[in-house]
C-alpha cells in the first residue's frame, strides 16, 4: 500500500473507505476516511483497494459515480452467464461483464455488488463463484418465507392497534 491508496476496511462491521496517509510502524497504516477521522489498519483489514492517486476529498465523488452502478439484478444476469462455466471471477472480471469496462469505480461497484450478494455468489479466495440452480432457488425460497413472515407480522401488528384504537378488526387465522 502507498500514500493515496483508495481502500475499503469494516469499522463495526460498516463498509468504509478511505484513502492510505502514511505508514505507523513495520506493519500499520494511518488511513483517513471520508469524514477526515483517522484510523489505524493492518494491511490484513483492507478489503479492497482501489487503486493510488486518491485524495479524502475524492472520496465523496468517487462514491457518488460508484452509487450510479449498484444494481443488484445486474448480478443475476452475470449469474445465468457464469453458471454455465462454473468459473469463479474476480471484481475486475465482473466489472467487465457487466459494464464492459474495467475502470476503478466500476471494479469497486462489482466488488460492492459480489460482496453484499447473498443469493448468486459465494466467495472462495479472491473468487466468487456462481452457486448451483438449487442453491439459489433454495436461498430465493427461504427468502420469499422471510419476507412473508415479515408481512404477516406487520398485519398482525396493525390489526392489534387498530383493535386497541376500539375499531373493529376481522382476525385472521394466522392471528391465534
Amino acid at each position: 500500500m502507498d500514500k493515496g491508496t483508495l481502500i475499503e476496511f469494516r469499522l463495526n462491521g460498516e463498509r468504509r473507505l478511505a484513502v492510505a496517509d502514511r505508514p505507523e510502524g513495520k506493519k500499520d497504516w494511518i488511513v483517513i476516511d471520508e469524514q477526515g477521522q483517522s484510523h489505524k489498519l493492518r494491511s490484513q483489514r483492507v478489503e479492497y483497494e482501489v487503486g493510488s492517486g486518491y485524495a479524502v476529498e475524492d472520496i465523496s465523488q468517487f462514491q457518488a459515480e460508484v452509487k450510479n452502478y449498484l444494481d443488484p439484478s445486474s448480478l443475476e444476469v452475470a449469474w445465468e452467464l457464469l453458471i454455465e462455466e462454473k468459473a469463479g471471477v474476480t471484481a475486475k472480471e465482473m466489472a467487465q461483464l457487466l459494464f464492459s469496462e474495467q475502470s476503478p469505480a466500476l471494479c469497486y461497484a462489482a466488488h460492492y455488488l459480489l460482496c453484499e450478494d447473498k443469493i448468486f455468489f459465494k466467495k472462495k479466495a479472491e473468487y466468487y463463484e456462481p452457486r448451483s440452480e438449487n442453491q439459489v432457488e433454495e436461498i430465493k425460497h427461504q427468502l420469499e418465507i422471510e419476507e412473508q413472515k415479515q408481512r404477516d407480522k406487520q398485519g398482525f401488528i396493525e390489526r392489534v392497534s387498530q383493535r386497541l384504537a376500539a375499531n373493529q378488526v376481522e382476525w385472521l387465522e394466522s392471528d391465534r
